[in-house]
């Protein structure tokens, strides 16, 4: 996965802040529904390298599995009330689509 492409799909999270649910499935299997987003954000992981594009992440709040996964490979976290799914360059979703079906994006096969 390119930069450009790897930031186009976190901007898909961003585009959905706080619009319309997003459902999010993975390849172990893990489908949730999340109702909000925190949008993009840098950590300061390679602070000054703006090629490194494991800088950029965002995460998905308030989640509710649909699907349980395989696997614990996605992390699903709780702070407070709250369910939440770091998205970065080690955690990249299999499809994401709004609630009535429509794609938004899907992985290329690598």
């Amino acid at each position: 996965m390119t930069k450009q492409e790897y930031m186009e799909y976190l901007y898909i999270f961003d585009d959905y802040f706080y619009k319309d649910p997003l459902i999010i499935t993975w390849a172990n299997g893990l489908k949730i529904k999340c109702n909000s987003c925190h949008g993009v954000a840098e950590s300061d992981t390679e602070p000054g390298d703006e090629d490194y594009i494991g800088e950029y992440y965002t995460t998905v709040r308030d989640v509710e599995v649909l699907h349980e996964g395989s696997d614990d490979s996605v992390k699903i976290y709780n702070y407070g009330e709250d369910n939440s799914i770091e998205i970065c360059l080690l955690n990249i979703a299999d499809k994401i689509e709004l609630e009535d079906g429509t794609l938004l994006w899907e992985r290329k096969p690598e």
